[in-house]
C-alpha cells in the first residue's frame, strides 16, 4: 500500500456513534482507493486550551487511543493545541495538514469546522480540495431520538446520572481507568470489600450516586456495584469513587482497573448506622446480580 492517505477529520473526543460514523466511512473510502487512512486529532483538551476553562471529557488520552484500536485506527495524526497551530486560518490548517502527509482526500461530518475560530467548513474544504484534486465524502449528522449525537449531550446525560442513555449515544458504556489506591478498608470490615480507584482530573463526572457496572479481570467479567459521591454514613465528604466487585476475591492494589457503568442504581444516603448500611448494600447487591448485562 502506498504512503497516500484518506484523511478522517474531526475532534473524535467522545469517539460516540457520531464519531464512529465518520471513522467507519473513511476506512471504506480509504479501502475503495487502496489506499491508507489516518485520522486527525488533537492531542490534549481543545476547549481547555480555546478558551482556558475547565473542560471535563468522557475519554482521557488514552482511553481514547485504545478507542481508536478497537475501531481499527492504526495511524492517528495527533495535531499540537499550542496558540501557534490553532491561530491558522482555514486554508493554513489544510496547507499544514498537506505539508505532513500525502493526502488524496477528506472524510469529515457534515458540521465539521476548522482553522482559527472555527471558520473553515464542508464548503470551503470541497473548494479547497477541487483545486488540490482531492476528493472528498461527507458523512450526515447522527440523530437519535430526533437528537444529534454529541459530546455535549453525552456530558449533560452523565450529569444527570442518565448513564443508559449516554451508552446509547456512546455506542459502548461509560467507562473510567484509574489505579487502585489503598483506604481505610471500611468495607473490608462490614463484609462489603471495595476497591477505590483514582480518577483523572479531567474525566467527566458523573451525578453522585450509586452505579451498577461491570470489571474485566484475568479475562473475566464481574458484576460490580459502584459508588460515585461522598461517604455520609461514616462522616466522610471527600468525593471517591469505589466499586464492591462481586464474588471477586484478591488484591487489586496499586493496578489499574477499568470500570463500566451500566446504570444508575440508587442515591446516596446517609443512614442511621452501619447496620442499616450493610442491609442496603445486601439489597443493592441482589438487585444487581439480577440484571441482566449485555
Amino acid at each position: 500500500m502506498s504512503d497516500k492517505k484518506i484523511l478522517a477529520l474531526g475532534y473524535f473526543d467522545s469517539l460516540h456513534l457520531g464519531h464512529q460514523q465518520v471513522i467507519s466511512l473513511a476506512q471504506k473510502v480509504a479501502k475503495a482507493n487502496g489506499v491508507g487512512l489516518s485520522v486527525f486529532t488533537f492531542d490534549g483538551n481543545l476547549k481547555k486550551a480555546l478558551y482556558n476553562q475547565e473542560d471535563k471529557r468522557v475519554l482521557t488520552n488514552s482511553e481514547r487511543s485504545d478507542i481508536f484500536a478497537e475501531l481499527g485506527v492504526k495511524d492517528v495524526f495527533y495535531a499540537p493545541v499550542t496558540p501557534e497551530f490553532l491561530s491558522l486560518n482555514e486554508r493554513e490548517f489544510l496547507d499544514y495538514l498537506n505539508s505532513k502527509m500525502q493526502i488524496i482526500g477528506y472524510v469529515c461530518g457534515e458540521d465539521y469546522r476548522f482553522g482559527k475560530n472555527g471558520n473553515g467548513n464542508v464548503d470551503f474544504l470541497k473548494k479547497y480540495a477541487s483545486v488540490n484534486g482531492q476528493l472528498v465524502d461527507v458523512a450526515k449528522t447522527l440523530m437519535l431520538n430526533q437528537e444529534k449525537v454529541s459530546t455535549t449531550s453525552i456530558k449533560r446525560l452523565l450529569a444527570l446520572g442518565q448513564v443508559c442513555n449516554a451508552n446509547k449515544l456512546l455506542g459502548r458504556n461509560f467507562f473510567v481507568d484509574g489505579e487502585v489506591f489503598e483506604d481505610r478498608k471500611v468495607g473490608t470490615k462490614i463484609g462489603f470489600p471495595t476497591i477505590n480507584v483514582k480518577l483523572d482530573e479531567e474525566k467527566a463526572t458523573l451525578k453522585k450516586g450509586v452505579y451498577y457496572g461491570h470489571v474485566f479481570l484475568n479475562k473475566q467479567k464481574y458484576k460490580t456495584i459502584i459508588n460515585y459521591g461522598e461517604r455520609p454514613t461514616f462522616n466522610l465528604n471527600k468525593t471517591v469513587l469505589e466499586a464492591h466487585i462481586i464474588d471477586f476475591s484478591g488484591d487489586l492494589y496499586g493496578k489499574k482497573v477499568r470500570l463500566f457503568f451500566n446504570g444508575f442504581l440508587r442515591e446516596i444516603v446517609q443512614f442511621v448506622n452501619v447496620l442499616e448500611l450493610k442491609t442496603q448494600l445486601a439489597k443493592d447487591m441482589q438487585a444487581v446480580k439480577g440484571k441482566v448485562y449485555d
